[in-house]
C-alpha cells in the first residue's frame, strides 16, 4: 500500500440511501476446483445501513449450545516466515476458515498447514500478492471462482450442515483496478473480506476517493452491509508515514449481518496488518472433531516391525496395480493403527513456547505504543521487538523439528 491509501483520522461517513448501478462486465469462471489454490477478487463497503457492536462477541441462548463459525482474514505480507503464529492463532481462535491477502507465495514451493484445507493463488507477473483461503478439514468446501487480473480473488462455498457460505477472499493493489463488476455476488448467505486499499468515511478515513466510491457503489448494487464502523480500531500502521487506517474490510448479505460480530485482533508476525475475527452465530453451526495422529507418542520401532510383517506376504505379479496399491495402503494403516496413538487436541499449540507468547505480548505492547504516540524511538521499538520475536521463532522451529527426527530415528 502506498502513502496515499494511509490516513490517521477516523471522521465517519455521511449516511447514504442505497444506490447505484452495476458495470457491465465479464463474470469470473465458476467450475469447482480442488484444495489446491485458485485466484481471488473483493467484495466492498456498506453503506446506508451501520453495525451497532462490533469488537465483543454474542451468544444466543438455545436449548444445545454450539459453536460459532469463526471467519479470519488478514493480509500477511508474507505467509511462508509468518507460518509459525499463523498457526498458534488458527487454533487458539478455533478458526474455520482463514482468508489471507499477499501471500507472496511463489509456484512450485509448497505451503500446507496442519488440519486445513488449502485453496490457493499465486500470482505470476511479480513477487507480491496472492491470496490463499484455509478451510478446516471437517468443513466441505470446494473454490468456484477466480480472478487474478488486476483484482485477486477467490469464493469458496462451505458447507455448513443444512447451510451454505460462500466466502469472497479479496486482496487489490492500489495501482490495479478493482474489477467489481466481475464477481457474481449470491443474494444471501455472502461474506466478501479482504484488502480493499479504498478510503471512506464509513471504515474510519477522512475522505473519500476513487476507489472508495466504486466500492461502495458495487455494495449498493448489491444490498451489501458494511462489518466495518468507522471508530473500529485500526487494522494497518505504516511504518513510513507512522499513521494508522483500515483497508481491511468486510461485508455480507443481510442474512448474514443479523448473526455476525466483529474483533480486530492483536499484532501477529511481521504484518503492518491486524487479524480481523469474525464470528458468525448460525444455530445450524456444528462440527464434528476428527481424531489426528500423535507422531510424538509413536512407537516407531512397533510400526516398522508391524509394517514388515504385514506386507512381506503381499502378492504383486499378475494382479492389477489399484488392488495391489489398496492393500499395501491396508496394510500400513493397520501398522499405524498398533504403534501410533490418534486424539483430538482443541488447544493444539504447533511448537509455540511461553517465550514466544511473552515476545508477542512484547511486539503488541510496542505497536500500541507506536500507534498511540509516533516517535523515533517507540518506531525503533517495535522494530526490536519484531526482530527479537522472529529470532525466537526460528530457533523455536528448529528445536520442534529436531526433537521429530530423534523420535523418527529411535
Amino acid at each position: 500500500m502506498t502513502p496515499s491509501d494511509r490516513s490517521d483520522t477516523h471522521g465517519a461517513r455521511p449516511l447514504r440511501s442505497l444506490q447505484g448501478e452495476a458495470a457491465p462486465g465479464s463474470k469470473p469462471q465458476r467450475s469447482p476446483t480442488s484444495a489446491t489454490g485458485g485466484p481471488s477478487r473483493p467484495s466492498c463497503c456498506a453503506r446506508g445501513r451501520r453495525r451497532n457492536a462490533t469488537g465483543s462477541t454474542t451468544t444466543t441462548s438455545t436449548s444445545k449450545k454450539r459453536q460459532p463459525f469463526m471467519v479470519m482474514h488478514w493480509n500477511a505480507e508474507g505467509v511462508m516466515n509468518k507460518k509459525t503464529e499463523l498457526e498458534h492463532i488458527l487454533h487458539e481462535r478455533s478458526i474455520n476458515v482463514c482468508c489471507i491477502q499477499e501471500t507472496h507465495l511463489q509456484m512450485g514451493k509448497t505451503f500446507k498447514v496442519r488440519g486445513y484445507q488449502c485453496f490457493r493463488q499465486d500470482r505470476a507477473d511479480r513477487r507480491k500478492g496472492g491470496v490463499l483461503t484455509l478451510v478446516r478439514n471437517n468443513i466441505q468446501a470446494c473454490e468456484t471462482a477466480v480472478h487474478m487480473e488486476g483484482a485477486e480473488y477467490q469464493m469458496i462455498r462451505a458447507k455448513l450442515n443444512d447451510t451454505e457460505l460462500q466466502i469472497l477472499n479479496f486482496y487489490c493493489p492500489n495501482d490495479r483496478p478493482l474489477s467489481l463488476d466481475t464477481i457474481e455476488v449470491p443474494d444471501s448467505s455472502f461474506l466478501a473480506v479482504g484488502d480493499f486499499n479504498s478510503h471512506s468515511q464509513s471504515w474510519g478515513y477522512s475522505q473519500m476517493d476513487r476507489r472508495g466510491e466504486e466500492v461502495e457503489d458495487w455494495q449498493d448494487e448489491h444490498h451489501l452491509i458494511l462489518i466495518n464502523s468507522p471508530d473500529d480500531t485500526p487494522t494497518f500502521y505504516s511504518r513510513r508515514w507512522r499513521t494508522t487506517s483500515t483497508p481491511d474490510l468486510a461485508l455480507c448479505t443481510e442474512d448474514v449481518h443479523r448473526d455476525v460480530t466483529r474483533d480486530v485482533g492483536e499484532q501477529l508476525g511481521g504484518s503492518d496488518h491486524r487479524p480481523v475475527f469474525l464470528s458468525i452465530n448460525r444455530n445450524t453451526m456444528n462440527y464434528p472433531v476428527h481424531p489426528r495422529w500423535n507422531y510424538k507418542k509413536a512407537k516407531w520401532s512397533l510400526f516398522r516391525h508391524r509394517t514388515n510383517t504385514l506386507t512381506k506376504d503381499l502378492h504383486v505379479q499378475g494382479r492389477d496395480i489399484s488392488n495391489v496399491v489398496r492393500d499395501l495402503n491396508a496394510c500400513i494403516l493397520q501398522a499405524a493403527h498398533e504403534s501410533i496413538p490418534r486424539g483430538a487436541r482443541k488447544e493444539y499449540k504447533p511448537y509455540w513456547t511461553n517465550q514466544l507468547q511473552e515476545l508477542q505480548d512484547e511486539m503488541e505492547s510496542a505497536r500500541q505504543a507506536a500507534e498511540s504516540s509516533p516517535s523515533d524511538e517507540n518506531h525503533l521499538r517495535l522494530q526490536q521487538t519484531k526482530a527479537e520475536f522472529l529470532k525466537a521463532k526460528i530457533q523455536a522451529r528448529r528445536k520442534s523439528w529436531r526433537e521429530k527426527n530423534r523420535c523418527a530415528e529411535s
